[in-house]
């Protein structure tokens, strides 16, 4: 369920409010996705940040091309137009019309097979340990949870976290302006803040640090039909 880190975040944060636990990176990859898109999960790092990056460049340079594209569609085809598969378009885009407004928000952090890694992990074993009795700390699924479950998480999030961090930071030392019209990391973060009970100041601070490489656009389609 959760598409970008600080999603993640959120749901590690409160981890009683997430069941059934399910995994979007699991689904996206029921389909291979095209060579544009695929970055090696092994190598060096420089090597598969670069082609995070690259990925990401892709996605955004197709949601700044949207606007003229749209009308050229009597129904607009999103699959072909980003080439995605159904399943990894489920996964990745969130399309919402307002009137004559289009908003979407593209998920880009699903590339990243750090991210995906951590996001199964969340999915096929820290949520369902948790809800097994990892609330309990005096038991042994208590101290499963506690001793094996956590820090696995924990580098899991933080190998992502690195992951990300590094491909954005790559996007923005390039000056792709694409990629820097659309970045949405500020309002995932906020989004997802919103989410969880106020008055924690640390956990605040730790969501402003959280990289994201979600992207999105609006767009007003009069004024792209007049185009």
């Amino acid at each position: 369920m959760p598409t970008s880190l600080p999603a993640l975040a959120a749901a590690l944060a409160e981890p009683q409010r997430a069941w059934p636990c399910q995994s979007d990176a699991r689904a996206l990859l029921n389909q291979p996705l095209v060579p544009a898109y695929r970055v090696p999960a092994r190598g060096r790092h420089e090597e598969c940040r670069r082609r995070l990056a690259d990925a990401v460049a892709i996605l955004a340079e197709r949601l700044d091309r949207l606007p003229q594209a749209y009308g050229q569609w009597a129904v607009f085809d999103a699959g072909a137009f980003f080439d995605l598969r159904p399943c990894q378009l489920q996964a990745l885009l969130r399309m919402e019309t307002l009137g004559a407004t289009l908003d979407l928000t593209l998920h880009a952090d699903l590339l990243s097979p750090a991210f995906r890694v951590a996001e199964r992990f969340w999915a096929e074993h820290f949520c369902p340990a948790y809800h097994a009795g990892g609330r309990q700390t005096d038991d042994a699924f208590g101290q499963h949870f506690r001793r094996q479950i956590l820090p696995a998480m924990q580098r899991r999030l933080d190998a992502a976290r690195e992951d990300l961090s590094a491909a954005g930071r790559l996007l923005f030392e390039r000056g792709d302006v694409t990629f820097l019209l659309s970045a949405a990391a500020p309002d995932e973060r906020q989004r997802h803040l919103l989410t969880l009970p106020p008055g924690d100041e640390d956990l605040a601070l730790l969501f402003l640090d959280l990289p994201s490489l979600t992207l999105s656009r609006s767009y007003d389609l009069l004024e792209g039909a007049g185009a």
